[in-house]
């Protein structure tokens, strides 16, 4: 039987391939090898956060040769580095929203493994993996929290325990017109802690991750909540990253 289903998968995925969320192309190979729904161009392509970065938040500084930049100047002692995988171009930009409007939750798992794969020592020296909450209204819409199908992939591959500590007590109204200042008081009292749980995080590294950074508002916003626990330090960790503002082309 088992044979049997080998061989039809095999003669369904050769005339009907199942596509890659990235282009669109063929990845019936890639999700039996493993990788999910994204195709080995699309893993190889991903945009690569340009150096230098940042060493706080982990922007590209562009020409520039100082070690840190303007945006973070105002994060709090907390919120101890932010890193991402890749920038929010494509075929990342395809990826993200294939996860968060089209019911692709597979490529949660694909971000979470490939985070994991690319993490960097900050990112290894942590105790307790807390994905970015989001609303029920957006749980309904999608099934899932697309932060926490990566945090759940990414506490996987690492071994690191997965604690989901925060609720969202608020919807926040949409961050994409927004400037930096807005998008913090949009976010500002969006989070609390789950009952129970900070005992927990004393003395601990706490692994923020979510879906995209991008002024690093929602990092703040959850770290002011997280700071309560009293926790050892907190690194911010996305699957992807905008450019700042003032290193944007005009």
């Amino acid at each position: 039987m088992t044979r049997a289903r080998t061989v039809l998968r095999g003669i369904a995925d050769y005339l009907l391939p199942p596509a890659c969320a990235g282009c669109g192309g063929s990845a019936g190979a890639d999700i039996r090898a493993g990788f999910g729904p994204v195709c080995g161009n699309c893993r190889l392509g991903l945009p690569q956060v340009p150096f230098p970065l940042c060493s706080r938040c982990g922007a590209p500084l562009g020409t520039g040769e100082a070690p840190s930049c303007m945006e973070c100047v105002e994060w709090p002692d907390g919120l101890e580095h932010a890193a991402a995988v890749c920038l929010l171009e494509s075929p990342a930009r395809e990826l993200v929203h294939a996860l968060k409007y089209q019911g692709w939750r597979d490529v949660g798992r694909f971000m979470g493994t490939e985070m994991a794969r690319r993490a960097g020592a900050a990112v290894r020296r942590t105790d307790f993996v807390v994905p970015v909450p989001t609303s029920s209204r957006n749980i309904r819409r999608r099934g899932y929290n697309q932060a926490a199908v990566i945090a759940s992939a990414l506490s996987t591959a690492m071994g690191i325990p997965l604690l989901e500590c925060l609720r969202r007590q608020r919807q926040a109204g949409t961050q994409t017109a927004l400037n930096p200042m807005q998008r913090r008081a949009n976010v500002s009292d969006a989070f609390v802690m789950v009952e129970g749980v900070a005992g927990m995080l004393e003395g601990r590294r706490l692994l923020l991750v979510d879906d995209v950074i991008t002024t690093g508002a929602t990092a703040l916003a959850a770290t002011g909540v997280l700071a309560l626990g009293n926790p050892r330090s907190i690194v911010a960790y996305a699957f992807a990253r905008t450019v700042p503002i003032s290193q944007q082309a005009t």
